[in-house]
This record gives C-alpha cells, sequence and structure tokens, in this order.
C-alpha cells in the first residue's frame, strides 16, 4: 500500500512538473514572437478611419514635463471641420511609417492647405490662427502645446478682413463620395480620390523650410513670443529626420 502510495506521489509530481515545464515553454513562446516577430499590419483600406478621427487625449502615467502633448483633452474639430479633415480626420498621413506620426501632430494646429498647397506670397498673402468654431482671427494665443482651439491657416487680405484659402475646390463630390463610399469599388474610388486631390500640391511644404531662420511661415506675425519663435526655427527633430534615412526600432515598438 505503501509503494503504491509513493508511485501515486510521485506521478504528481511529475505530472506537475511537465506542467510547469510546459507553461514556462509557453510564455517564452510567446515573450520571443512579442520581442522578435514583427505584427502584421493590417491593410490600410480596412483601417476604420471614422473613430476617433479627432481626438489627442492620452492619459500620461507620468507627471513629468515634456515637448510631446500628452495630457489634455484637445478641442473636436467635428462640428465645424474643413471637407479635408471631415473625410481623413486629424490623421491624415498613414502612407509614411517613420514621420506619419510627427505629421499628424500638425494637423491639430496646420489647415491641410498650410502645407499642401504652396502658395506664393505676396502683400496680400499669409497666415492667420483662425479660431475652429468662429472663424475668428486670434488676437493672442491662449494655452499651450499648439492646443489653441484654432489653427493656422492661410488667408488673402482684403480691404475689409480676409478671406480663408482653405476651402476645398470641390465639396460637392468630396461630400458625394463621403456619403457613398461604401457603395463604390475600388478603381471607383481610386479615380475619384485622384480628381479630389488635384488641388494638392505634389511638393508639400517641408519640415525645415518652417523649422528655420526665415522659414516659410513668420512666427512672430503668428503671435508667437520671441523665445517661443526662436525654437520653432530650430527644432532638433527635422535635424534628425534629414540625417537618419532609416529608424531601426525594436519589434517590440512597432
Amino acid at each position: 500500500m505503501k509503494k503504491v502510495s509513493n508511485i501515486l506521489k510521485s506521478a504528481i509530481v511529475n505530472l506537475f512538473g511537465v506542467l510547469f515545464v510546459f507553461f514556462i515553454a509557453l510564455n517564452l513562446f510567446w515573450l520571443g514572437k512579442f520581442l522578435y516577430f514583427p505584427v502584421v499590419e493590417k491593410e490600410e483600406g480596412s483601417v476604420n478611419l471614422s473613430q476617433e478621427k479627432f481626438s489627442k487625449t492620452i492619459q500620461p502615467s507620468f507627471g513629468a514635463d515634456h515637448f510631446h502633448i500628452l495630457d489634455e483633452f484637445v478641442y473636436s474639430d467635428v462640428d465645424n471641420a474643413q471637407v479635408c479633415l471631415q473625410c481623413h480626420g486629424n490623421f491624415a498621413h498613414i502612407k509614411h511609417k517613420e514621420y506619419r506620426a510627427y505629421y499628424n501632430m500638425h494637423t491639430f494646429f496646420l489647415a491641410c492647405e498650410t502645407c499642401h498647397l504652396r502658395l506664393e506670397k505676396d502683400e496680400g498673402i499669409g497666415f492667420k490662427w483662425l479660431d475652429d468654431k468662429t472663424g475668428e482671427a486670434l488676437e493672442k494665443l491662449v494655452g499651450k502645446d499648439g492646443n489653441f482651439g484654432a489653427k493656422i491657416v492661410p488667408v488673402r487680405k482684403l480691404k475689409f478682413g480676409f478671406e480663408r484659402l482653405d476651402k476645398f475646390p470641390d465639396e460637392d463630390l468630396a461630400k458625394e463620395f463621403m456619403k457613398n463610399k461604401i457603395s463604390y469599388t475600388k478603381d471607383e474610388k481610386e479615380k475619384i480620390c485622384v480628381k479630389l486631390m488635384k488641388w494638392s500640391d505634389e511638393n508639400p511644404i517641408s519640415c525645415d523650410e518652417c523649422h528655420s531662420k526665415e522659414g516659410y511661415l513668420n512666427y512672430h506675425e503668428l503671435l508667437y513670443n520671441n523665445k517661443r519663435s526662436e525654437e520653432l526655427s530650430r527644432i532638433e527633430i527635422v535635424k534628425m529626420l534629414h540625417e537618419y534615412k532609416e529608424f531601426h526600432f525594436p519589434n517590440i515598438f512597432k
């Protein structure tokens, strides 16, 4: 009887040992897959761009100052958005994986046309902060990190006031496309998109054209103080984007 009991105990111990080894092996397998094998991204067409198209809220787990926008609820453009944003939302840049987060950060305070419509600046052309809700020009910047409830918009000065230059040239077609998008074939979508995007300059304003001395945007005219104007004229990340053609991140961050 004692021998049978010992055999049973030994079998139980061995079983637990096998289960423990299996558990460790399984965890090592998933850890290795997580660390060393890239995540397969969804096709761009499968991304639901309608969800959280205008949100920029991130809950920080630390309280330190940071140059990224982290912790505030940011105004939404949903009710008063221009046609470009109604379609794309604020996360319009999806092609360039290395830079798209940096580009998309800018859509919260730059009208699409500010970068994608290259204007020959003359006495009548300039840029203003325009309130998202009222469309009126700001007289001072209230807020921080570019969260002023407004966007920098290209404008043409008139005798009285100014004219916005961020009006989409074919709003009717764009709205019809958004309304009936699901009914179009892939080829039809591509043709309509090409037609809709004809307004956009093939060579948009580059990072270093703005973030440099005597840049495309005049930061003083855009109500920034001397310190902030100087900072925006020498953003270090622009230098990094030029000097490093490839960015190597561990797969854990992909």
